[in-house]
């Protein structure tokens, strides 16, 4: 693993690239791309005891299939709200319990129903990219892998193959349980 500046300088190049690359997919290469990992994902939905997730924004690996999936087969699915330094996950009922929120993002309105994982929770961890070895690029705020340090369950990165590329690791970086590309 990687323990010196030249991973984060890495990451900020490979950031922009990824960036790039992924405004420049066409919609027909993203819904293609989005179809294949849903494929691969529900058979995980349909084992979890619970479904944490982030909601998509346009620009990101399609969500709003899968919740939708979660609250058409009973599966209780969460979605995280940002704090200063972490995130929290709350249970979510539909689609209108949510609101604009912090880095323009939806999260939940209600904060009285806080999801606490365990062993049978998957949690679905956003990336611009990923590997094979588990490794992701976030957007660098390491609100993941801060998160995912103490997390029990399954974590699974879902990532255009497109963007697929060897991600240099930082000690503090937390590989994934599986990564699904599409």
């Amino acid at each position: 693993m990687e323990r010196t500046g030249l991973a984060k300088d890495e990451k900020r190049a490979l950031r922009r690239e990824l960036i790039a690359l992924r405004k420049a997919l066409s919609a027909e290469e993203k819904r293609a791309a989005d179809d294949r990992i849903f494929a691969q994902i529900k058979p995980l939905l349909n084992n979890a005891g619970s479904v944490f997730t982030y909601v998509s924004t346009p620009f990101e690996t399609d969500t709003h299939r899968i919740i939708d999936y979660c609250f058409d087969n009973g599966i209780p699915v969460a979605v995280p709200v940002s704090g200063d330094d972490e995130i929290r996950f709350y249970f979510l009922g539909g689609w209108n319990e949510l609101s604009v929120g912090r880095f323009n993002i939806l999260e939940p309105v209600n904060r009285d129903n806080e999801a606490i994982s365990d062993v049978s929770t998957v949690c679905i961890v956003p990336a611009l990219s990923a590997d094979e070895n588990g490794y992701r690029l976030g957007y660098g705020g390491g609100y993941y892998d801060r998160y995912l340090a103490g997390f029990n369950g399954l974590s699974v990165v879902i990532s255009y193959g497109a963007l697929r590329r060897t991600i240099p690791a930082e000690e503090h970086d937390i590989r994934v349980n599986i990564s699904i590309f599409g």
